[in-house]
């Protein structure tokens, strides 16, 4: 047994239990357990067993509970309180997803403090993308969103601090994790412009209307398109046209564009 020791478990990106800063092995049955825990709270004993072994009979479910909660003392017999008829993790558990959903929001409620670069890194993964377990996948998509907008505000942020380099970093995490999303692609390419970087932007507008096309059989969105070709015709002529962001703009696009 690992006695006492703080227990810290990570989701993001994949499972792994620290005890006492340190890796220790956790068999399937007691990760899915454990994680279960982690994105809904302590659960009834029967609840438990009914969503990690719904497919066999009920007796047999709760048999591999008991197993499941007795493999996790032996990783940690701190990481768990158990009652007669529930389960749940410890208080004293800590979990990267509690501190990526915390930091998350603290930079969409525009806190200065949480405009850091060093947050990118920490949004920067899914909870438990290679799981397939249907009882993961709303919880998921819910951190997914928030991480992607997370990381679009703190691009935005960092932008208006000067920050071109990281907030660059910052719109091609969100990219990476959604390459359709308009809104990430929006974010990435405004980066570009703020920092004066035209052809930059013009290329990544480019590869994103080929994706799409590939993808989709769609173009940009209009608000998107606008912004590509009012940068477009300040850079040739020095004068935007005014009112060209709520509109489509008449984009000439650069040679060896479609």
């Amino acid at each position: 047994m690992t006695g006492h020791a703080a227990a810290h478990l990570c989701l993001l990106g994949g499972f792994q239990l620290l005890v006492g800063g340190l890796p220790v092995h956790v068999p399937v049955q007691a990760q899915r357990l454990l994680v279960l825990l982690a994105v809904r709270s302590a659960q009834p004993r029967s609840t438990l067993a009914g969503t990690l072994w719904g497919d066999i009979p009920e007796s047999r479910a709760h048999a591999y509970l008991r197993n499941a909660i007795w493999r996790v003392r032996l990783a940690s017999d701190s990481a768990l309180r158990c009652s007669r008829h529930t389960v749940g993790l410890a208080p004293t558990v800590t979990l990267d997803l509690d501190v990526a959903r915390s930091r998350a929001h603290a930079v969409l409620s525009r806190q200065s403090a949480a405009v850091r670069p060093d947050l990118i890194g920490v949004l920067d993964h899914d909870l438990l993308p290679s799981w397939d377990e249907e009882w993961l996948l709303i919880d998921r998509e819910r951190q997914r969103q928030l991480r992607l907008h997370a990381l679009e505000a703190l691009s935005d942020a960092l932008c208006r601090a000067g920050q071109y380099p990281d907030a660059i970093a910052a719109a091609l995490a969100a990219v990476r994790a959604e390459p359709l999303r308009e809104s990430a692609q929006r974010t990435l390419i405004g980066a570009h412009l703020a920092e004066g970087n035209i052809c930059e932007a013009v290329r990544q507008f480019d590869v994103y209307r080929r994706l799409l096309d590939d993808e989709m059989g769609i173009a940009p969105g209009r608000r998107l398109t606008a912004i590509v070709g009012d940068a477009l015709r300040t850079a040739r002529t020095g004068i935007p046209r005014q009112g060209n962001l709520a509109g489509k703009a008449d984009v000439d696009y650069p040679r060896g564009g479609r």
